[in-house]
This record gives C-alpha cells, structure tokens and sequence, in this order.
C-alpha cells in the first residue's frame, strides 16, 4: 500500500514534508484535508492522531505527526544517507539544531503572531506584531553567517522545513529587505525540484492573508 499523507494546501508544515516527497520523488497519496470543518476530529483521524494535526503521515499502519518528525523519517526509511538528512552525527546535529529552533521559537513566533488574523480577531497589523516577526527573522538569518544553507554548505530538510513559512511571510507583504542573507538563501531555493509548486501556494496563502487586512504591511 502507498504512504498516505494527509495534508491541508496551505499549512506550511505540510508544505514543507510536501517539498520533501517531490524531491524525494516518493509515492505518496496526498488527502486534502478541512480543518475548518472538523475533519481532523473525527474518531477515524483521531485513531491516527490524537493531537488533530496536519501533516500527519500513515506510513502502512505507522502514524506519524509533528512535519519535522516526519521528514527526518522519511529520508531515513527510504533514502538512508541522502545528503538532506545525512547518516552522519555532526551533519545530522546541525540540522537538527535547526528544526528544534523552527519549532521551538521561529514557527511559534510566528503563527502566533498572525493567529488573531486567522480567527479574524483583528484586521491590522500592529507594530508590535511587526517587531515579533522581525525579531524571529533577525535570529533565523544568523544560522546563515557562515553558510549559503542553514545547515551547511548543502540543502537539506531543515531548508525544506523553514522555505514554506519564509515564503508565505515575504508573499503576505512583509519586508525582508533588512535580511539580505535570508532573501539570498530563498532565491537559491529555486533549485528544489518543488519550488515553483511552491511558490504557488505561498503567492497564494500570502493573497489570502492580505485579504483579511484593512490595509497592507
């Protein structure tokens, strides 16, 4: 049976793991998925997932959740040893470094600060809210001091995991012209065999954001 991922267009966590599969050039079956309309409460889904998060990854009965746990095992259950996620320990602990700063501090940072938006529990964005996202983009763009990846001198998944956030961020309208080392590391990017997909989706997702705005950033 194929790796069922089930996925929502715009997360981008999912995005991220989505990035990964194309790259990857995995078979996996992609089902869409409403949040909005509870479909990750229901007792099927819940079965899978007791937290109702998307991604979560149905690997032939083996449930994983949480986008970077799941990218780190699909490099090393069916590609051991690819450069994304290299079986080596220093190579493998710079990257994680990277995803545990994307999910402990960056990725809160900022669904948190645009999560009133989501809700519709405001329209604007404050300065205050500015200076939030610009703080976490100003402690993002030191990983890249030294090198042209936030990793290394190489792609890898912990690019994969951050890509889809910094994108939908520059597409909403946020300036990132203070960071050029992070607008460099984007425009490499374009190497990605997913990267114009992606692009879509985070030109889209930044559309909608605008949307529900008064005014721009």
């Amino acid at each position: 049976m194929p790796i069922t991922l089930y996925t929502a267009t715009m997360s981008p966590p999912a995005r991220a793991v989505q990035l990964l599969i194309t790259e990857l050039g995995l078979k996996v079956e992609s089902k869409i998925i409403d949040t909005r309309a509870g479909e990750t409460r229901t007792e099927e889904f819940l079965r899978m997932n007791p937290q109702h998060t998307i991604p979560t990854l149905d690997d032939n009965g083996f449930y994983l959740w949480e986008s970077r746990a799941i990218l780190a095992y699909l490099v090393e259950a069916y590609h051991l040893g690819h450069d994304l996620y290299p079986n080596i320990p220093k190579e493998k602990a710079l990257i994680n470094r990277v995803l545990h700063h994307d999910m402990a501090a960056f990725y809160p940072k900022i669904i948190n600060t645009l999560y009133g938006i989501f809700r519709g529990e405001t329209k604007v964005v404050t300065e205050e809210m500015k200076s939030t996202v610009k703080s976490a983009l100003a402690n993002l763009e030191l990983f890249l001091v030294r090198n042209d990846w936030f990793a290394g001198e190489k792609i890898t998944i912990a690019d994969l995991s951050l890509l889809p956030t910094v994108g939908t961020l520059l597409h909403s309208g946020f300036d990132l012209t203070p960071f050029p080392r992070l607008l460099a590391w984007y425009d490499n990017c374009k190497e990605l065999k997913g990267y114009s997909e992606e692009l879509t989706v985070a030109q889209q997702a930044g559309q909608y954001i605008r949307s529900l705005l008064e005014e721009g950033l």
